[in-house]
């Protein structure tokens, strides 16, 4: 998994390898400079006319450099200084004095005069990197707005201005089409506040040591294809359907008996043995019709579910999806979790329950599985800042009951029962429709059932979930994404991640 680092950590790794490899910190800024250059000018011609904004500290100091480095090769540059000439780093100054030399054209920015900037085909944004710990001041704030305003492709060194690295500040941002980023990539990547700020992430190799990186605690791990690669399980050649588990789904209700059939089908393209459904009696012929795979139990209730079948048969239980908020469904939702004692994935309705007597969480098996999404998760834990807030109660409340949490949304964040964080890297809007978590549900209750532990199965069935949605994005677009078709591709997920 690709480690993510704070922003004290960060400067800890710039530092380490300077000492470790007997370089100057001027070296370490011509290797991450060259590494940006070689990615620029595979990309854009000399022909397209730069203006390249330089902060006072070392990010400017990179877009000085690369400044001198792309007039040596022909290309139309222009410098903008912005901040307090008298805060100039020592490795800024050294590059300013570079472009002088080299006769680049070079504007202080002063009194908000943005007359004095020329129209440019690409804006390189090295104001402000990583180091950032408080709002933009007014002047900056309006460049940057003037900045975004511009017909110009915007490419960020290391991190858009005005993003932090690892927390949230509520203020004005680059926005960039690219951001590019030195090693590793930063958690306020993938915090939504900044979403569209972001661009195109695309992370650069500049040779910092790998030993402080894997030595280093980390705030989060980014998934990547080659973890989950790594986790698949392989079915014997002498399998029988026994060996592959025995689940159970609690789901459905009058009028919501679609989300139980996708959870139902989802289990069961996830490689599950054997799968039992337990509904409302209304369900009944709807479950056996669309899903004849699937072995069904009836309640004795009509329309909603009022009690569970017994438990000892399964390996894992998967509730929630469309069973509604009744009073006799709550009542069975109380006496369901201090009977069960295998890990549940909970979803929906079951976590709208929960966060309505919170009491139940103290009955949930430890390693279960809650999947809600970001307002049933306000739901639970109250009402919070920012997302940055967000991942730390997620944290807390994974700890406080040995459970893992996955927040659903755009790079989904899951965390442990130890409440290390970890972070999605497949999906896309177009998942963003109504069954799309039912889906979900059904999953990773069938990887739990085939035998992966419930902290596998949650963050391989997140990606796998993920990778469905990208390969039905290029097959039919994000328009018209259904959840049904996430389950028609899980077969090419799981084909294209084993072969």
């Amino acid at each position: 998994m690709l480690k993510i680092l704070s922003g004290s950590d960060i400067k800890n790794l710039d530092r380490y390898t300077i000492e470790k490899q007997n370089i100057t910190s001027l070296k370490l800024m011509d290797r991450a400079v060259n590494v940006f250059l070689n990615w620029y000018t595979s990309n854009y011609s000399s022909k397209k006319s730069i203006n390249i904004f330089c902060g006072v500290g070392n990010n400017g100091g990179d877009g000085l450099q690369a400044a001198c480095i792309l007039k040596e090769k022909g290309y139309k540059v222009e410098i903008y200084i912005v901040g307090d000439s008298k805060r100039f780093t020592k490795e800024c100054l050294y590059h300013l004095k570079n472009a002088k030399n080299k006769k680049i054209k070079i504007v202080s920015i002063t009194n908000e005069l943005h007359s004095q900037i020329s129209n440019s085909d690409v804006i390189i944004d090295a104001i402000i990197g990583s180091g950032l710990s408080r709002k933009l001041n007014a002047s900056t704030s309006k460049l940057v707005d003037y900045i975004n305003s511009s017909n110009s492709t915007i490419i960020s060194i290391d991190i858009p201005t005005g993003i932090p690295s690892d927390s949230f500040i509520k203020s004005n941002f680059i926005k960039a089409n690219f951001t590019l980023t030195f090693q590793l990539p930063k958690l306020s990547f993938y915090m939504p506040e900044y979403s569209n700020y972001i661009g195109k992430i695309i992370v650069l190799d500049i040779g910092l040591e790998k030993t402080f990186i894997e030595n280093a605690d980390g705030i989060a791990s980014f998934i990547e294809e080659r973890d989950i690669k790594n986790k698949m399980l392989f079915r014997p050649n002498n399998s029988h359907k026994g060996n592959f588990g025995h689940g159970l789904i609690i789901a459905g209700s009058r009028g919501m008996m679609g989300a139980c059939v996708l959870a139902l089908r989802a289990s069961l393209k996830s490689g599950i043995g054997l799968l039992t459904c337990y509904t409302a009696k209304k369900g009944e012929i709807i479950v056996q019709t669309s899903v004849p795979e699937v072995m069904t139990i009836v309640d004795n209730e009509m329309d909603a579910i009022s009690s569970f079948p017994p438990l000892d048969p399964y390996s894992v239980v998967g509730i929630g999806p469309g069973i509604g908020t009744s009073k006799i469904t709550i009542n069975m939702l109380e006496d369901f979790f201090k009977n069960v004692n295998v890990p549940v994935v909970i979803d929906a309705d079951a976590i709208n329950i929960i966060a309505s007597n919170k009491e139940i969480l103290n009955f949930m098996p430890e390693n279960s599985v809650l999947t809600p999404h970001p307002k049933e998760f306000k739901r639970l834990v109250g009402e919070y800042a920012d997302s940055y807030k967000r991942i730390e109660l997620q944290k807390e409340l994974s700890k406080k009951y040995k459970v893992n949490i996955l927040v659903k949304g755009a790079y989904s964040t899951m965390t442990n029962s130890s409440g290390e964080l970890f972070i999605n890297s497949t999906g896309n809007p177009g998942m963003a429709t109504g069954g799309s978590g039912d889906v979900l549900t059904g999953i990773i209750t069938g990887l739990i059932g085939r035998g992966y532990s419930s902290f596998d199965a949650m963050i391989i069935g997140v990606f796998i979930h993920g990778y469905a949605g990208d390969i039905s994005k290029g097959e039919l677009g994000e328009e018209s994404l259904m959840a049904s078709d996430l389950i028609d591709n899980l077969p090419k997920s799981f084909k294209k991640i084993i072969d």
